[in-house]
């Protein structure tokens, strides 16, 4: 695990044990001073962990329009990393796993208002998110974004493309990223799909490079050999499972799985894999 990420994992336990600390506070002054407050109109996440348990399911928001984080495969069944993830909280609970679909706008209040218990959908940790709804410890950090060439491409900088066609997939990160490092000076060419629309288009020569996460990336070039990796545009982002405010019993819980994933190497086998499942049914289709 690098440096970077084990920072931001210390970070995330202090804000979590700040955050409690802060919710707790808030509860015991409205006790002292004799007020009858409903717990969960303040803290909807109280009791939370009790309740699925009840339940007998972990009830999880998803926006399954992801690959390879989340998605639905031909069979109608979820998939995707961030799947394997919930079914892995889940069985830590011990409960079954009911997954919900909704847009990625949605979520957050679905979490506030209790239509799911938690949600993952490769969701950044943004402060003004918390402000609705809390975060587990990050479970993915990325430190850039990865620029793949065909080899033989004569690279030594970000210059190398100026005038060139780069290729990003629409609506994304890399897309504004690519605007703000190559607007004005190369052509930039938006895909549907990563894989395998824009790979091909890379290898045929219709584009000369192309923007993608690095877990993604380091897939592709080590399934098609004539690519590699050249260079990173600077991004930081780390992903979180949410769930409701004083959801603090639920949250150590979720944190202990991914600590456990991170620790064991488990996540990093998890995402490979799944990286690899969504480039078979992308090549298929």
């Amino acid at each position: 695990m690098g440096k970077g990420l084990a920072y931001t994992l210390m970070i995330g336990v202090v804000a979590a044990l700040v955050i409690g600390l802060v919710g707790g506070y808030i509860i015991g002054y409205y006790m002292k001073r004799g007020q009858e407050i409903d717990i969960r109109s303040v803290c909807p996440g109280y009791g939370i962990l009790s309740k699925i348990k009840s339940r007998g399911a972990l009830v999880v928001g998803t926006s399954a329009d992801w690959p390879p984080y989340e998605y639905i495969t031909p069979t109608g069944e979820f998939a995707g990393i961030d799947i394997e993830i919930a079914k892995r909280v889940a069985k830590y609970l011990n409960v079954s796993l009911q997954i919900k679909d909704m847009k990625f706008a949605a979520l957050f209040e679905a979490v506030k208002r209790g239509d799911v218990d938690i949600a993952i959908a490769d969701i950044a940790m943004k402060p003004e998110r918390l402000q609705v709804v809390d975060f587990s410890i990050p479970y993915r950090c990325e430190e850039g974004k990865a620029i793949i060439i065909k080899k033989g491409f004569e690279y030594s900088g970000y210059e190398s493309l100026y005038g060139k066609r780069i290729g990003v997939q629409l609506g994304t990160t890399e897309e504004d990223l690519a605007k703000q490092f190559f607007g004005g000076k190369s052509e930039i060419v938006a895909f549907d799909r990563v894989y395998p629309e824009m790979t091909l288009a890379l290898k045929t020569g219709k584009i000369d490079a192309m923007i993608t996460a690095p877990d993604v990336a380091k897939i592709i070039v080590s399934k098609e050999k004539d690519l590699q990796i050249v260079d990173y545009l600077p991004f930081f982002s780390c992903s979180v499972i949410v769930m409701p405010h004083c959801a603090y019993d639920l949250k150590v819980e979720v944190s202990k799985v991914i600590w456990s994933m991170l620790q064991s190497g488990e996540l990093d086998k998890i995402k490979e894999q799944e990286i690899r499942k969504w480039m078979e049914l992308a090549g298929a289709s």
